[in-house]
Formats: structure tokens, C-alpha cells, sequence
């Protein structure tokens, strides 16, 4: 019997009482000064990743996501389902992901230590919200298909950070068992129930490995 995820499971009870989530919104003055500077050594990791999922030119800045709702992790403007290249994510998921490229295989749910696992939670969440906001950049608003669309896309995004095939579905693996599921009372317009093997949202309808 493996115990990784009884440890797992510990650490998101705690970190994830209340669902957090990312959203679309207007573009505002605050976004145009944080587009004004250089990306960061952080900010440069999440456009790398964004820019092979979304094929566009995509920006990525951390800072103030205009929302005091702690639970709003990533945001990016949107005008008649276009959007403008670039979103927003808190700081925190910036760091997150900065550490996850750092030592992908330390954060393996499967074989993380004791401690480390507190923390896997944070990181496969900043790795969620990277692909959330991406299918946000390709003009998708919907939020429950965006939610499930980023979730099949979580293994990407860990494999394109250096993670083993195997960690990045583990990792999806995680989401959709562990956090996904909340969704469903805590953030309902980010849930659906086309949101499964073989449902609507199914982006890979002929693979039977779910969500990856």
C-alpha cells in the first residue's frame, strides 16, 4: 500500500479548506505598469510554459491580481472572449513554481518526504492556475470548461518544468482527485459534470488515462 497519498491528502485538508481559483477580468492601469518591467526570473519560468501550451507570445506577471479574495490565485483580462497575451498571478504561485523547476522530483506526491508533501498541495495549484489562465489566453471563458480544460493540462506543464512523465500525471492525478472534487460545493461555476473520462470536456477522448 503506498502512504504518499494519506500525507498528501493531509497537507490539502489544511491548505486548501476553501478552493482557490482564477478568473477572467478587465484590464486595468495596475496590469500596464506590472507589463511596463521585465519579467522576473519567476515571471520567465510561467511564460515559458504558457507560451508552448497557448502558441502565443503570452506575458506573465506576479503581482496584485486586483481582487483582496485571497482564494483568486491568477487572473487574465478578457474583452468578447479575446484576450490580450498576458495574465496575472500572485506572487506566491510564482514562487511555487520557481521551486517546483528548481527540484521537479522533490515534489513527486509519490515519494515526497513528510515535509516537502505540505507543500506539494501549493505547488500542483500554481501549477493549475499556469494552465488555467493559458486556455483563458486561447479566448475561453467559461469557467468550469476552462477549470477542466487546465486540469488535462497540469501534466504538461510539470513535464514542461523538468518533471518525469510519471511525477506530472501523478501530479494531475492529484488535482483531480484531491482538489477538483471541491469544486463541485466550494466553486461551482468552476465544476461540471462534463468534466470526466470520456465527458464533454474531455480533451483526449481516445486516451484512457484521465486527466492527463
Amino acid at each position: 500500500m503506498r502512504v504518499w497519498p494519506i500525507f498528501v491528502a493531509i497537507a490539502l485538508a489544511g491548505a486548501f479548506a476553501v478552493a482557490a481559483h482564477a478568473s477572467a477580468r478587465p484590464v486595468t492601469a495596475l496590469d500596464r505598469a506590472l507589463l511596463a518591467r521585465p519579467a522576473t526570473y519567476e515571471e520567465q519560468i510561467a511564460e515559458q510554459v504558457a507560451r508552448r501550451l497557448t502558441g502565443h507570445d503570452a506575458s506573465v506577471r506576479c503581482g496584485s491580481v486586483g481582487t483582496s479574495n485571497p482564494n483568486v490565485l491568477g487572473v487574465t483580462p478578457l474583452l468578447h472572449n479575446k484576450s490580450f497575451d498576458y495574465f496575472l498571478m500572485r506572487p506566491a504561485e510564482c514562487t511555487f513554481l520557481a521551486w517546483f523547476r528548481q527540484a521537479p522530483s522533490r515534489w513527486d506526491p509519490r515519494s515526497c518526504s513528510a515535509s516537502d508533501c505540505t507543500h506539494v498541495g501549493d505547488i500542483t495549484m500554481a501549477l493549475a492556475v499556469v494552465a488555467h489562465e493559458s486556455y483563458h489566453v486561447l479566448g475561453y471563458s467559461n469557467e468550469a470548461q476552462v477549470e477542466c480544460y487546465g486540469m488535462q493540462s497540469i501534466w504538461f506543464v510539470a513535464n514542461k518544468l523538468g518533471a518525469s512523465v510519471a511525477e506530472s500525471q501523478a501530479l494531475a492525478s492529484l488535482y483531480a482527485t484531491r482538489i477538483y472534487p471541491r469544486r463541485r460545493t466550494q466553486t461551482p461555476a468552476y465544476w461540471s459534470p462534463e468534466c470526466r473520462d470520456g465527458g464533454k470536456y474531455d480533451l483526449r477522448r481516445s486516451l484512457a488515462r484521465w486527466p492527463s
